[in-house]
């Protein structure tokens, strides 16, 4: 049992009184005090508080206080019939609505015209709209007059929805376009798609398996060229959405036949230069579909692991390198007399047949080493003769 002095406002009078009650937690009907008293208290943890108590400040438990007007006599009354009697309604939470209602009123909070959420749904869509009328991309594009920015955008496949992939492809694009028409520059990206190759036929063939499984190779260039249109369609909407800027209105297709009759002109001014000539090329080969594939067409089995090699190409000076300072200081130190050899390392070991150069850095300081199991120079990144000693497991001495 506790004693408290409690304050009540009602009709615009404080009446001050002290009561006997007894705590209980929870939500569940407390227990009547041992003494009677015109008024009982009924006492609630953790609930919206009334702030009475000697003119005490809120402790981290608040307790709330709350009249119970015509109790009986053995002080056992409901909080909740109390509160029926005195004519308010209780909400979900136990709470006086009409109390809430009127301590609401007292709060005076700011106002704004903003909303609290982004609702990014309904936004974005807005912006990108009021974009396209004040033709910012157009404008920016037109009115720049630093030099002409050309950023080459590979063409997607127009075989399906666009993936995660896409998105991330053409927004990169999209930061660096934006970043060059911020600098002043006339920046257009052309945006396109490429119509032709296995993926589309696949693709149609697979919608029409059940309709139609074998079709002649003309009908299905047709069925192909009007799946590719109406995916285009649908992509291009997908990247407008993605807020890509782009000249959307003239993307340039594979299958038109403008596009076809210009890439004709680039292989015939090809040819006539000599860039064009006849030969044997390796390509990957499906038997099933008697088509070359592209390396993004490839399955590769499971555990598969791609073979690293290192190797060395032999130096042989000629007329080019004999007037350089390089051959000079070689040629001095006698290196030329012993087999001077280029260290590689490559991850595609089935090129080596066909390689014609050896990439260098010119960031990079190279040394001379000898390899004396071999008596052979090696020309190795000086920072790397440790690691190629510890690969091939020999001693590797340098020679400057």
């Amino acid at each position: 049992m506790e004693r408290m002095t409690s304050c009540f406002v009602g009709s615009g009078t404080v009446v001050k009184q002290t009561t006997w009650f007894q705590v209980c937690g929870g939500r569940t009907k407390l227990l009547a005090s041992n003494r009677p008293a015109d008024a009982r208290l009924s006492v609630f943890r953790n609930s919206c508080a009334a702030r009475t108590v000697h003119k005490q400040q809120y402790r981290p438990r608040r307790i709330a206080v709350l009249a119970c007007a015509g109790a009986s006599g053995d002080g056992g009354g409901d909080t909740n019939t109390a509160a029926q009697k005195s004519g308010g309604k209780k909400n979900r939470k136990g709470k006086n609505s009409a109390d809430e209602s009127v301590y609401k009123k007292t709060v005076n909070l700011p106002e704004t015209v903003f909303e609290q959420r982004a609702n990014a749904v309904s936004r974005e869509p807005e912006l990108q709209a009021l974009w396209a009328s004040l033709k910012v991309y157009e404008k920016l594009s037109r009115n720049n007059d630093g030099e002409k920015f050309v950023l080459h955008d590979g063409p997607p496949y127009a075989n399906g929805a666009l993936h995660m992939g896409h998105a991330l492809n053409k927004v990169l694009k999209d930061f660096i376009n934006r970043y060059q028409l911020l600098r002043g520059r006339r920046g257009v990206l052309v945006p396109g798609w490429d119509c032709h190759g296995l993926p589309i036929e696949l693709k149609v063939l697979q919608s029409r398996k059940k309709k139609a499984p074998r079709l002649e190779p003309k009908e299905l260039r047709k069925v192909a060229a009007d799946f590719a249109r109406e995916t285009v369609n649908a992509q291009r909407e997908q990247f407008q959405r993605l807020g890509v800027w782009a000249d959307w209105n003239a993307p340039y297709l594979t299958l038109q036949k403008e596009y076809e009759a210009a890439q004709i002109g680039v292989f015939g001014d090809m040819l006539l230069r000599g860039h064009i000539y006849r030969g044997k090329k390796p390509v990957h080969w499906s038997p099933s579909s008697r088509t070359a594939l592209a390396e993004a067409e490839l399955e590769y089995p499971e555990g598969h692991v791609s073979r690293s090699i290192y190797g060395s190409f032999r130096v042989q000076p000629d007329e080019k390198m004999e007037a350089s300072e390089a051959a000079t200081i070689l040629r001095e130190k006698g290196h030329f007399e012993r087999d001077l050899r280029l260290a590689i390392w490559t991850t595609t070991p089935w090129t080596l047949p066909a390689n014609l150069a050896v990439g260098v850095n010119v960031r990079l300081e190279y040394a001379l080493v000898l390899d004396k199991e071999r008596d052979s120079v090696l020309v190795v990144a000086k920072d790397l003769v440790e690691t190629l000693a510890g690969k091939l497991q020999r001693e590797l001495e340098v020679l400057g």
